[in-house]
Order: structure tokens, then sequence, then C-alpha cells
């Protein structure tokens, strides 16, 4: 079975949903997690898969970081590479997983008051 977002695994008889691919590894936020994290898993080390799951536990979205409009992702190349997706449970959290990433980049956590999200 591939391994791909929003089907559910059992990780270490741990059953939980697949949310990130994350090159050699898949990102599966177990059902025990109350705070829905996104864990590291090898996707042929103690893995069984099931069904596509029809509800995911954690929303995605789209950040848009560093004072750019969503009407500069149709013209300006480097809003679309700023452009950042995230899986977070709220529009909040969004922003902030998307701060903690672009740190090196961002002089203070002000400029998180910048950054816009909306739903993918």
């Amino acid at each position: 079975m591939p391994a791909e977002i929003g089907r559910r695994v059992i990780a270490y008889g741990k059953p939980g949903v697949i949310l990130a691919d994350r090159g050699h590894y898949i990102g599966v936020v177990l059902d025990e997690d109350p705070k829905k994290r996104i864990t590291n898993y090898h996707p042929t080390h103690e893995m069984q898969y099931g069904e596509m799951v029809e509800t995911l536990p954690l929303k995605e979205w789209l950040v848009l970081p560093f004072k750019h409009d969503w009407e500069d992702l149709d013209w300006n190349r480097e809003a679309r590479e700023d452009l950042v997706r995230e899986w977070a449970a709220t529009r909040s959290q969004a922003k902030y997983k998307a701060y903690e990433r672009l740190q090196d980049y961002c002089h203070s956590i002000k400029a998180m008051l910048h950054f816009k999200v909306r739903r993918a």
C-alpha cells in the first residue's frame, strides 16, 4: 500500500494517520497524542497500512510571510517561494509553526504579526 497523506497506519503498535511527506520518512499523528504532533516514522519499519480517512485530525494551512499579499502569488515569484504549508489544528498554531520554520529570516517574533494565514 502506498504511504500517502490521509492513510490510517499502525506505527509500532499505535494507530495514527499520515499527515506529512518528509523525504525518507512519513509524518504520522498518533491517535493517542492529545497535542496532535507530527512524528517521523520510517515507511517500512514496523508499519501497517490501512484505509484512507474521511477527515484529517489536523488541517492544512497556507502561511504567507513577510508583508506579501495573496494577490502577489499570481505575479511575484518571491512571494510564491516564501509561501509555507503547515499542518495544524488552528490558524494561530499554523502561524507559529511557520514562524519557527522561518526563524532564521525573522529579526523578532513581531515579524509574525505580518504573516497571513488561510486554509489550503
